[in-house]
C-alpha cells in the first residue's frame, strides 16, 4: 500500500492524460519525443498500467470525498453521530437538521469526487484492453487483478453515490450508470437510472471481478473484498437468496475471524499493528504525510477527515483547546444510547470548589464521580449497569481519557477536554446554548489523531485506514435475512458481536448473551426504538462513526424514527434547532449543473428539490 499512495499524485496526472488522448484522438499530440505521453506509447509497459491503478485507488482520497467531506459534511450530520459547536453556517445545520435545499455545496460536491473516481476506473478499464492486444502471457494474471481491481472501484463509487444521492425504493430515482469514457459531446448526456437497474450494475461489476482477482495482498483488493461487497450489494438489492448464499461463504471460507476487543478498539486511529487486520475485508489505506502532506483539495496519501470533529484537551492553565477545527462533537443523545447514565461534568453534582492557597476559587470533580468512571474502565463489560464497551471505542471521555499535544512547546500527554472553547471550568451557555447540567460534549474518537494537532504534527494528512467491510457487519446483515425464518441462529450471529464487545469468548454463550431478538439493549430511553432490537442496536453500536450507519436508516425506513430520538440539533447561535424528517432526506440534491447542461430527460434533480 505504501507503494500505491506513493505513486498517488503523479498517476492521477497520468490518467488524466491518457484520458484525454482517448477522448481527444491523436490529432492533438503529435509529437517524436519518446518521453512524453502519446497514444502511441502509453500504456506500453505494465508498470504503465500500474499507474493508472494506483489513480484509480488514489480517488479515494479526494477532497470532497474520504479525504475531508464524507464524515464531517455528510454522514455524520445525516446520521447524527455529531452536533455541532460551531453554529454560523446555515447550511451545515441544515444537513443536521433534516433541512438541505439545492445548491448547499456540503451535500452536492461528493457528487464531483465521485463521478471522477468512476472516470478514473473507466479510463484505466479501457486502457487496460487496450494494453492486453499486445501485452505477453506472463502479464495475463496481473491485468487480471488489475482489472478486476477497477471494476471493485467502480462498483464502490457507485454505491457511495448510491447511498448520498439515490432514492432507496428499486423504482425510485437511482444515479448515472457510466462504463466508458465519452468520446464526444453526446455521449456525456447521460441520464439517472433507477435504483434497482443501479444496485444490478454494482453486482454485475463485482461478479467479474470476483472471477478476476487472484491476489491476496490485504493492502489492495483481493477476490474476498469483492465477495463481502457483492454480497452487501446483493442484500440491500433485496436479492436475498443469492445474498444468503454469498454471506455463508464470506462467513465460512474467507478465513477472517473477529478480533479481540483489545484490538478492536485500537483499530480506528492510524496505529499500523492494527490495521489490515483479520476482520476487514477492504480498508482504504492512509499514510500521515508531516513532511510534505497537504490537503484542502491536493492529492495526498492520507485523510483530512477529522479536521471538523477532532478531541479537545485541556492546557496546563487550564484552557480547552483544540486539536484541529473544533467544529463538532459526537450528538450527546449517543451517550444515552449506549447505556451512559452518569451525570454531566460541569453539573452541580460533579463540579466542586474550593479556595486555593492564594485565596482564587479552584475547580475540581468529585472524587466519587472520578472513581465511578474508572469503575466504568476497570470493569468493562462486566459492570451490570453499566455503559456499553462499544462507547470507549467509538467517543473520547473528557477528564478521563488522555490524548498527546504539544502546547507552548511542550509535548506531553493532556486529560481530554469537552468540546468547547475557555477554561474548562466556564459556563459558556449564553453563546452555544448548551446548560451545564445537561451537557456532555464528547470528542469523537473513531478515525481521529490522537498524537497531536493535526496540522502541527500531520500538516492536515492524518494516517488512520477508514473501513469499507468488516466481519461484524457480515454476522449482522446476515442475522437480518435469517431474523424472521431463523431466529435461533440470527440470534446467535448478534450475540457473537455482542460477545466480542464485551471481551468473551465470540463462539461461546457467555453471561452477557441477548436471550431473544426482542430482548433489552443497552439504549437507555425505552422509548428509543432499538431498546428492544438487539439486531438493530448491534449494527449502530458496532459501525457507529464508520460512516455506514445512514446506508441503514435508508434501506430499513429508520428515518422518522432516527428523528424522534436524537430530536434537536445545536444552532444557529445559542439555539437549538428541531430535527425534522421527510422522506426526500433519504437522497441529497446533485448539482444543478448536472441537468441544466444535460438534455437527457432522465437527469434530473433528486426529487424533493
Amino acid at each position: 500500500m505504501k507503494r500505491i499512495l506513493r505513486k498517488i499524485a503523479l498517476s492521477a496526472t497520468v490518467l488524466g492524460a491518457a484520458a484525454m488522448m482517448n477522448a481527444c484522438g491523436s490529432d492533438w499530440l503529435e509529437l517524436s519525443d519518446p518521453n512524453s505521453l502519446s497514444p502511441t506509447n502509453f500504456p506500453k509497459k505494465i508498470e504503465h498500467v500500474d499507474l493508472l491503478v494506483n489513480s484509480v485507488y488514489g480517488a479515494q482520497h479526494h477532497w470532497c470525498f474520504l479525504g475531508n467531506y464524507w464524515a464531517g459534511y455528510v454522514m455524520y450530520c445525516l446520521d447524527h453521530t455529531i452536533d455541532m459547536l460551531w453554529h454560523e453556517d446555515p447550511a451545515w445545520i441544515d444537513i443536521c437538521a433534516g433541512e438541505v435545499k439545492a445548491g448547499n455545496n456540503k451535500v452536492t460536491d461528493p457528487w464531483t469526487a465521485l463521478s471522477l473516481g468512476i472516470y478514473y476506473a473507466n479510463t484505466a478499464l479501457e486502457e487496460i484492453a487496450s494494453y492486453r492486444t499486445t501485452a505477453p502471457e506472463t502479464e495475463t494474471e496481473a491485468l487480471n487483478n488489475y482489472e478486476g481491481e477497477c471494476l471493485f472501484f467502480r462498483a464502490y463509487y457507485w454505491w457511495h453515490m448510491l447511498s448520498l444521492y439515490g432514492e432507496p425504493d428499486a423504482e425510485g430515482v437511482g444515479i448515472p450508470i457510466v462504463r466508458t469514457v465519452p468520446r464526444t459531446l453526446e455521449e456525456m448526456y447521460i441520464g439517472r437510472e433507477k435504483t434497482g437497474a443501479c444496485y444490478q450494475a454494482i453486482i454485475e461489476d463485482l461478479d467479474r471481478a470476483v472471477d478476476l482477482l487472484t491476489q491476496t495482498d490485504p493492502h489492495r483488493v483481493t477476490v474476498w473484498a469483492a465477495k463481502a461487497f457483492r454480497a452487501k450489494a446483493c442484500f440491500f438489492a433485496g436479492q436475498r437468496d443469492l445474498a444468503r448464499t454469498y454471506l455463508e461463504d464470506c462467513i465460512a471460507n474467507s478465513g477472517k475471524t473477529l478480533e479481540t476487543f483489545d484490538r478492536y478498539r485500537m483499530m480506528f486511529n492510524g496505529y499500523d499493528a492494527y490495521e489490515y487486520n483479520s476482520e476487514s475485508f477492504y480498508e482504504m489505506g492512509n499514510r500521515a504525510d508531516p513532511t510534505s502532506g497537504s490537503a484542502y483539495g491536493s492529492p495526498n496519501t492520507g485523510s483530512t477527515l477529522s479536521l471538523y470533529y477532532p478531541p479537545f484537551c485541556i492546557a496546563p492553565d487550564g484552557t480547552r483547546t483544540a486539536m484541529s477545527y473544533g467544529n463538532q462533537y459526537m450528538h450527546d443523545r449517543n451517550l444515552g444510547r449506549f447505556g451512559y447514565t452518569d451525570p454531566a461534568p460541569q453539573s452541580a453534582a460533579v463540579m466542586k470548589t474550593r479556595q486555593g492557597a492564594d485565596g482564587q476559587t479552584e475547580y475540581y470533580l468529585d472524587e466519587a464521580y472520578l472513581a465511578l468512571q474508572q469503575k466504568h474502565r476497570d470493569e468493562l463489560g462486566r459492570e451490570a449497569d453499566g455503559p456499553d464497551p462499544r462507547l470507549y471505542v467509538c467517543a473520547l471521555q473528557p477528564f478521563v481519557d488522555e490524548v498527546q499535544m504539544t502546547i507552548d512547546g511542550v509535548n506531553a500527554t493532556r486529560k481530554v477536554a469537552q468540546v468547547d472553547f475557555g477554561k474548562w471550568w466556564e459556563d459558556t451557555s449564553a453563546s452555544t446554548g448548551n446548560d451545564p447540567e445537561t451537557f456532555y460534549g464528547w470528542p469523537v474518537r473513531k478515525y481521529n489523531f490522537l498524537e497531536g494537532h493535526l496540522l502541527d504534527a500531520t500538516r492536515n494528512v492524518a494516517g488512520y485506514n477508514i473501513y469499507f467491510l468488516r466481519l461484524p457487519e457480515i454476522y449482522l446483515m446476515y442475522a437480518l435475512l435469517l431474523r424472521d425464518e431463523d431466529p435461533s441462529t440470527a440470534l446467535e450471529y448478534v450475540n457473537k458481536v455482542h460477545r466480542r464487545a464485551y471481551n468473551y469468548p465470540v463462539d461461546a454463550p457467555s453471561e452477557v448473551d441477548y436471550r431473544s431478538l426482542s430482548d433489552r439493549t443497552r439504549t437507555v430511553d425505552a422509548t428509543d426504538h432499538l431498546a428492544n432490537d438487539p439486531l438493530l442496536y448491534e449494527l449502530w453500536a458496532e459501525i457507529f462513526g464508520e460512516m455506514r450507519w445512514w446506508e441503514y436508516v435508508r434501506l430499513l425506513d429508520l428515518g422518522e424514527k432516527e428523528k424522534d430520538y436524537y430530536k434537536t440539533i445545536s444552532g444557529p447561535g445559542s439555539s437549538k434547532t428541531n430535527i425534522v424528517w421527510k422522506e426526500t432526506n433519504y437522497a441529497m440534491p446533485i448539482p444543478t449543473s448536472e441537468f441544466e447542461n444535460n438534455p437527457n430527460p432522465a437527469m434530473v434533480q433528486t426529487p424533493g428539490y
